[in-house]
């Protein structure tokens, strides 16, 4: 009988830390390489097979344009367990594959343990039998495009990474591939896991939707640089503890920027003083998202010093003055930077739950971010939130309609503050059973969400029966549950009345630092509209004076109810009316626009949209 030994704690993989070109410097070789290790799996689900495929991705390797189907990696050989993986290769079609699987299983981990619960791909919409279907896999194509980008498809929910010939000799390749930079792989995975928490964020309703997905994108590989101790290592005895010169930690895409467009990174974040006017001119996604990003950098960065002034005053050290700093200094740095990351990070992902399911704007993202953390962490001893609020600032993100940019007035409002009293009662949710058990596979989390989807809307539509509580709920919600006198018929209706979509029911549970135990229900609620561009057949449309015609675009309301599942309380509720004009009219002249992105948008929901497609070509 064979001996029975204990499974490993991980399975660990070999990448590149940045991309291909820091492997071919000597000053940058020491840390060019990456170990990312992946949890070990020791379930059915968590099984990896060639590929690689797991429960949540399928790496398939085909090259359309050469035609080739290159063999999938198999991460279980003895010989690769072994070894890390395969080394990291330019011209070794299996350790692309095995570089664009361990880079999104490192993001998908980061985002699950920020969220307290699992990753789920956004579902498909079948008109046949007017339902979402579950996706199960994100599809991953190392090879897919001969051309310079990648992209994460809507319609197909796959990554799509490119390749392409470069004469450009500082790009230290003839030949680079997008599969083998990490922030490009991070980047494109954050898209997909951001459009299975929000499906509608990626549609242009303002010159901030798709600046905001590839701001978040941005700020997710941008921070996950500091996950690798070595870099941050070096660059800390380098630039002697500071982070205010520009590198390849505050920097993006190298490889790709050289190969392309020639300059030394695609995106760098330091080195530009804060312009708090230069939000308001600037409407290009990339650009006005770099903003954003930038004031979270910022953030970061203040916070980072907050947390390491004491260490350089004990080591009689001034920052960035280029002394050669003491080891165990550059230790102690390097894990205040590490860990100043790492809160940034989460406070910025934990602050996806906290924002409205339709048209988000930069300020409600700060909004989010102060809320989500507040609720978390009380007691905000290291300043975090002032950090972010002064750095939003600097960058010109204000919040119009809050008193001041305080963090206590950059809360949400709770429905007592927003009403004057809660009308809003959530005592009989317990009546609906909703299934708020743990699950463990994502097939039983869907199965589980759809189902409470289901029930949380049939709770909603009984709020009918009650004229009092439908109105209050109504207000509250920002949708409309009855055609009443001015209640736009341009409203997506039934035989009767207007469709409300529960857009999403899911659970989650944090821990605070301070052993708090946060466990919420967020339900996301929706409502379509039949936009028209020109503004005479919209009052028609609304007044309902004539046979509908067929829209222009769609132009979506809605909420988001966070309820504390411990108190059986209604904590927040974040709307957007689905009857704001104003809103309504900012949606219009940004699809008419011919620079804006009307080209990304598709009215019809069983549609193709591909809005990354073209914004990426390039950038």
């Amino acid at each position: 009988m064979s001996p029975r030994y204990p499974a490993p704690p991980a399975r660990r993989l070999r990448v590149y830390a940045f991309d291909p070109q820091t492997a071919s410097r000597l000053g940058s070789v020491d840390y060019a390489f990456a170990t990312i290790s992946l949890p070990w799996g020791t379930a059915e689900q968590d099984q990896v097979q060639p590929g690689p495929i797991n429960d949540y991705v399928e790496v398939i390797d085909v090259d359309p344009a050469s035609r080739q189907f290159y063999d999938p990696v198999d991460l279980n050989n003895p010989y690769l367990l072994a070894q890390d993986g395969l080394t990291p290769s330019e011209g070794n079609p299996q350790f692309h594959q095995q570089m664009v699987f361990a880079v999104a299983m490192k993001i998908i981990h980061i985002f699950e343990r920020a969220l307290g619960r699992k990753v789920i791909w956004a579902p498909h919409w079948n008109p046949a039998r007017n339902t979402y279907e579950p996706v199960d896999k994100l599809r991953i194509y190392p090879h897919a495009l001969r051309e310079a980008n990648a992209y994460y498809s809507m319609a197909k929910r796959a990554l799509l990474f490119g390749y392409f010939r470069s004469t450009n000799a500082s790009a230290a390749a003839s030949w680079i591939f997008t599969a083998l930079s990490h922030d490009i792989v991070a980047h494109e995975t954050t898209h997909a896991v951001l459009d299975g928490l929000h499906r509608r964020y990626a549609e242009a309703t303002s010159v901030d939707s798709l600046a905001f997905h590839e701001a978040f994108a941005d700020i997710v590989a941008l921070m996950s640089h500091f996950t690798l101790t070595e870099a941050v290592s070096a660059h800390i005895q380098d630039k002697g503890g500071s982070f205010d010169q520009a590198g390849l930690l505050s920097g993006l895409a190298e490889q790709f920027a050289r190969g392309t467009v020639g300059r030394t990174s695609l995106r760098q974040y330091v080195g530009h003083a804060p312009k708090s006017e230069l939000l308001a001119v600037t409407t290009e996604c990339h650009e006005r998202g770099a903003i954003l990003v930038a004031a979270v950098f910022d953030a970061f960065l203040t916070i980072y010093k907050a947390r390491t002034d004491d260490l350089l005053r004990i080591g009689n050290v001034t920052r960035g003055e280029g002394k050669r700093l003491n080891t165990d200094l550059v230790a102690r740095l390097t894990r205040e930077a590490v860990k100043s990351a790492d809160h940034v990070l989460r406070m910025c992902i934990r602050a996806l739950d906290y924002l409205p399911p339709v048209d988000v704007r930069f300020g409600e993202f700060l909004r989010a971010i102060i809320t989500a953390d507040t609720d978390l962490v009380p007691d905000d001893s290291h300043n975090y939130r002032i950090a972010f609020a002064e750095a939003f600032r600097g960058r010109g993100i204000l919040v119009e309609d809050c008193l001041s940019m305080s963090p206590e007035n950059l809360l949400w409002e709770t429905p007592e503050q927003m009403f004057g009293s809660n009308p809003l009662s959530v005592d009989d949710l317990h009546s609906l059973k909703l299934d708020l058990t743990p699950h463990y596979t994502r097939k039983d989390i869907h199965k589980s969400s759809e189902a409470n989807r289901k029930k949380v809307h049939e709770w909603l539509r009984e709020r009918d029966e009650d004229v009092s509580v439908d109105l209050a709920w109504e207000n509250a919600l920002g949708v409309y549950f009855v055609f009443r006198k001015n209640v736009p018929h341009s409203i997506s209706s039934g035989k009767v009345y207007p469709n409300v979509e529960v857009h999403s029911v899911r659970t989650t549970r944090r821990a605070g630092p301070d052993g708090q135990d946060l466990r919420q229900l967020v339900i996301e609620v929706t409502q379509r509209r039949r936009g028209y561009f020109d503004p005479e057949q919209q009052k028609k449309a609304d007044a309902d004076e004539e046979e509908p015609a067929t829209a222009d675009f769609i132009f979506r309301g809605g909420a988001t109810l966070i309820i504390d599942l411990k108190e059986e309380l209604l904590r927040y509720v974040i709307r957007k009316p689905i009857a704001d004009d104003t809103r309504l009219d900012e949606q219009r002249k940004i699809l008419s626009n011919p620079e804006g992105f009307g080209f990304t948008y598709n009215p019809d929901e069983s549609g193709e949209r591909e809005p990354f497609a073209m914004i990426h070509r390039g950038q």
